[in-house]
């Protein structure tokens, strides 16, 4: 996870990599019920099975039920070690130290004979369990350390790298230290879709609309048909100013209706990028204004449209009266 420790523990939080992640959603393989059904089932192992497969984040969930299995007898070695680790991290995101710490100790500690399935305390799988326990506690140079280790013997820890960020942006007043430390990582993994989007969101903290257009660039790359993309996109070059940003921005934004014609942030967003576009426009020369009149024409033509649709979609709600007057207002200014 890119920013799950820096957020406050939550078990209806989704993960901050999360929207993205529908374009990158591996094919997992878990129990054949729905998570409803198991829990009504008190089928411990299978809700724990459920949880990893599809990535959720239910730490409430996964300590509640992987307490009553761990006292199970019949529990397999394999299936207690994976059982131990998911429930230490779900134990450090609801804040529980005592139950994340007793699962590291188990781990290393297991009371089974099988010795392939011992796991040391040199081992990376130890220390990343170590270094969140860490965190949680509130130990960042102690979690950072042992970040630094896993990086020494592997440079092209992806996971370690994310964990040494969130240590950063954890903590008020290392902001630029964080998005230098998220700059690093991003220029050795470049296909990372949710780095960029935390990158472009902490570019948008600082104002920093063109880094932000490039993160965003980076993410329709990775998620062409993605509607919410090119809205964020069409938006920061809107209100970066400019006649050539208004461009872009009307682009984006009209991209993103035709991939969800019921998207109204985007809908908006093109009206007021049709908008923002005409006063761009009457700030420039005389000579560069005349070869703007397409442009112009296309934008007068795109507000009205914009409009339209939007009318129709308050058509017969409450809100219906105060759309039409705000969008008239646009249109008597044409």
């Amino acid at each position: 996870l890119l920013t799950a420790q820096a957020q406050p523990p939550a078990s209806s939080q989704q993960p901050a990599m999360l929207k993205i992640a529908n374009c990158l959603k591996p094919n997992t393989m878990g129990p054949e019920e729905d998570l409803p059904t198991l829990i009504s089932q008190k089928d411990h192992l299978n809700v724990l099975r459920y949880v990893r497969a599809h990535q959720l984040r239910e730490p409430n969930l996964v300590v509640n039920h992987g307490k009553i299995l761990l006292q199970s007898k019949s529990l397999g070695d394999a299936e207690r070690l994976a059982s131990l680790e998911q429930i230490c991290i779900a134990a450090c995101d609801i804040g529980d130290l005592d139950l994340a710490e007793s699962c590291l100790d188990s781990i290393v500690n297991p009371t089974s004979n099988n010795k392939s399935l011992i796991v040391t305390k040199q081992s990376s799988r130890y220390r990343k369990l170590l270094a969140l326990c860490l965190e949680a506690a509130g130990n960042y140079e102690s979690a950072g350390a042992v970040y630094d280790i896993l990086l020494q013997d592997n440079p092209s820890n992806a996971y370690a790298a994310k964990r040494k960020y969130c240590i950063l942006a954890a903590q008020p007043g290392k902001e630029t230290d964080a998005m230098k430390a998220l700059d690093e990582y991003l220029s050795k993994h470049p296909g990372d879709l949710a780095a960029w989007n935390q990158m472009a969101e902490m570019c948008l903290s600082v104002s920093d609309f063109k880094g932000a257009a490039y993160c965003y660039e980076e993410l329709v790359l990775g998620c062409p048909l993605d509607s919410n993309i090119h809205t964020k996109l069409g938006e920061v070059y809107c209100t970066a100013g400019g006649v050539e940003n208004a461009k872009l921005a009307r682009k984006h934004l009209a991209q993103a209706v035709q991939l969800d014609p019921n998207n109204l942030r985007a809908w908006y967003g093109l009206v007021a990028a049709a908008e923002g576009y005409l006063e761009e426009v009457e700030k420039i020369s005389k000579n560069k204004r005349e070869a703007e009149d397409e442009g112009v024409e296309v934008a007068k033509e795109l507000i009205k449209f914009g409009g339209e649709k939007l009318v129709g979609i308050y058509k017969g709600t409450k809100l219906a009266k105060v759309v039409n007057a705000v969008l008239k207002e646009s249109s008597e200014s044409l």
